[in-house]
């Protein structure tokens, strides 16, 4: 579903378009929000229809409201069950009650997403999936996953995708992917770690964009900026080529003369280029791209986005405009 069909999904609630465009950004960034967000969202001061608006979900059982300082207001948890399985997450976890320092880092992540009205969200894990395997062509393999045993032993495991449930957007011409990590400013940070289950994923893609968020009163995340160095430098060396039309062109036909013992057609040199090509591209979504290449011909190769080298990288460190405080002294830090 796109971000429209989500919001036409939950027109029948009553509510009006920007009120429904709000619970639908809530749904998928968190599930919580506090009067300040739906207020900056929809452009409107504080006041009686803000109040009144979330406090009608309230009276709906929507949503629920929740306390953590009393000088600081209500914080409003969208946990209404028909709402997100109107939205294709029936069994979305932002369904559930969390403690503060979840609900902080959901905040956060939800001050950035309204922060950035127009850019393209990836919010879900089929979203992200989708993206990364029909946009730009990757296999499932390369992206970010764990695999969970089943309970029961006749049974297969499952594979998850983005684990970690951090928003990426789309912007830019062409679109660039931005990768969110949420950084609490500490000098054990998660970021090295982050880019390390990412590193598959990131080393084939054209372009990238890590945008660093930390609360304005943390410490700056020089942590996650040295781990940033570090993998760029290291992803400089290492990193697979990415091929143009005729490279790849080239490649595929001299793949089908191997593959059809045509050894004739190549000379030495040739044949020491594709065993390299092949080395750095064979297990990838490339292969895909060849049986259709075999199929369709050139025709094939017509309408890919393909990678321009080098690859473009860059960092982006974003400080959050607001505190969170009444979740602890080091909020968002579980």
């Amino acid at each position: 579903m796109t971000f429209e069909d989500r919001v036409s999904a939950l027109a029948s609630l009553g509510f009006s378009p920007r009120q429904t465009r709000f619970l639908v950004t809530v749904a998928l960034h968190g599930g919580f929000c506090l009067r300040r967000q739906f207020a900056a969202f929809a452009g409107v001061q504080q006041g009686a229809p803000v109040r009144g608006f979330l406090e009608k979900l309230v009276h709906r059982q929507l949503a629920r409201r929740v306390t953590y300082r009393r000088d600081r207001g209500y914080l409003y948890h969208l946990h209404a069950k028909g709402i997100y399985r109107a939205l294709g997450e029936g069994d979305n976890r932002n369904r559930r009650l969390a403690g503060p320092a979840l609900i902080a880092r959901k905040l956060m992540l939800l001050d950035f997403v309204i922060s950035e009205p127009g850019v393209q969200w990836l919010a879900t894990e089929i979203e992200k999936v989708t993206t990364f395997t029909e946009r730009y062509l990757l296999a499932r393999a390369d992206l970010p996953q764990r695999t969970y045993p089943a309970g029961n032993p006749t049974k297969p495991s499952t594979t998850r995708y983005f684990v970690e449930k951090l928003p990426i957007y789309l912007a830019g011409e062409p679109p660039v992917p931005h990768f969110v990590y949420l950084e609490h400013g500490l000098a054990q940070s998660g970021c090295a770690q982050f880019l390390s289950d990412y590193a598959t994923l990131l080393r084939r893609l054209p372009a990238w964009t890590l945008v660093v968020l930390t609360p304005k009163d943390m410490p700056a995340p020089t942590a996650c900026t040295r781990a940033f160095e570090a993998f760029r430098d290291g992803a400089s060396v290492t990193e697979t080529p990415a091929l143009d039309r005729g490279q790849l062109a080239w490649y595929f036909e001299a793949r089908r003369a191997v593959e059809q013992r045509q050894f004739d057609r190549l000379s030495v040199a040739e044949v020491a280029r594709f065993r390299e090509l092949h080395r750095l591209n064979a297990g990838s979504s490339t292969d895909a791209l060849f049986k259709d290449w075999m199929a369709t011909g050139d025709r094939s190769l017509s309408e890919l986005p393909f990678h321009v080298l080098p690859q473009r990288v860059n960092l982006e460190v974003r400080y959050l405009s607001h505190q969170y405080s009444q979740f602890g002294d080091l909020p968002g830090v579980c």
